[in-house]
């Protein structure tokens, strides 16, 4: 690495020496074994969620979509009553992950912001191309606004919906359709190195897509095609949100990694939204990683990254 090539920080460095030395790894979505690149990015997850809160309630549902869609519920301690929900999606391409994805993290909002938090486990790829995924989001978005919600201490009337990597795909086109619907909008939308576009020729991707920061191009480009089988798709603005009308959007909070091939996705979409004049605010963590945000037992960057999540809660729920 030359001295002009930006460099992953220090604790990021020390952070990928203690995850090695654990035996472990996240899951490749170049491997020949899909099945085994799933499972090892569960053990690697599992490596990543270890302490953390514990919550007064965990619970889990099965909402009646194609397929049927797990949701688990996370209450903390110390607050009675009716609560205002964050449901966040998580990443993976589209094709890795589940309800166990940022389940520390996930935890750590719950207690932080004294607030419900939501995940989901939505049908992946490829077995499950696009438009399943979003289907089931606003499924689930519905769900928190509805009765059965209610009786389990959710207050619909304050919903949040957010998501990392895909799932920052997911929640912000799930913001787009509901705005298009008329229907209620959450008070927030938290898109965190979102996948936003399949546009790989920008400089981010030229900058930091070869794979010495984790996620590379080829990733990137192999999950799309699991996601989006007919590549006409991708010119499709109901699943590219850049290609989008941003306008009539609730507050944004955007946040990136520095060292991360997805990064000009989230600056284009700062540009879109300052010229569509949504309220927003963003973070550029540098020195990160694609994925950083997992790593809150680890990394200061990724605490900092969850206290802005959780302020930026407080504000929309106030």
């Amino acid at each position: 690495m030359s001295a002009t090539t930006p460099a992953l920080a220090p604790e990021v460095l020390e952070a990928q020496a203690r995850i090695r030395e654990a035996g472990l790894a996240n899951g490749d979505i170049l491997a020949p074994d899909l099945a085994e690149a799933r499972a090892a990015t569960k053990r690697y997850q599992a490596f990543l969620n270890r302490g953390g809160p514990e919550m007064a309630a965990i619970s889990e549902h099965v909402l009646e979509t194609a397929p049927p869609l797990p949701l688990r519920l996370y209450r903390p301690h110390g607050v009675d009553g009716a609560l205002p929900i964050y449901l966040h999606i998580h990443g993976g391409g589209f094709g890795f992950g589940g309800l166990d994805a940022l389940d520390r993290w996930k935890r750590e909002i719950a207690e932080d912001a004294r607030i419900m938090v939501a995940g989901l486990d939505y049908a992946l790829a490829p077995e499950h191309p696009y438009p399943t995924a979003i289907q089931q989001v606003l499924a689930a978005l519905r769900w928190l606004r509805g009765e059965e919600a209610a009786g389990l201490g959710v207050d619909g009337t304050l919903v949040a919906v957010g998501g990392d990597s895909a799932g920052g795909n997911l929640a912000l086109n799930a913001l787009l359709r509901l705005r298009d619907a008329g229907e209620a909008l959450p008070r927030l939308g938290v898109i965190i190195y979102g996948m936003l576009s399949a546009d790989h020729g920008t400089y981010s991707h030229k900058q930091f897509g070869g794979g010495s920061y984790g996620l590379s191009t080829a990733k990137l480009e192999r999950f799309w095609s699991h996601y989006l089988p007919d590549e006409a798709m991708r010119q499709d603005a109901a699943i590219m949100p850049l290609r989008s009308e941003l306008a009539g959007l609730p507050p944004l909070l955007l946040q990136a990694a520095a060292l991360d091939p997805l990064l000009d996705d989230t600056i284009n979409l700062e540009h879109k939204l300052q010229a569509a004049g949504v309220p927003h605010a963003l973070t550029i963590y540098q020195g990160m990683p694609h994925g950083f945000i997992a790593q809150t037992a680890l990394l200061s960057k990724a605490r900092a990254a969850r206290v802005e999540v959780t302020a930026a809660l407080l504000a929309a729920f106030r």
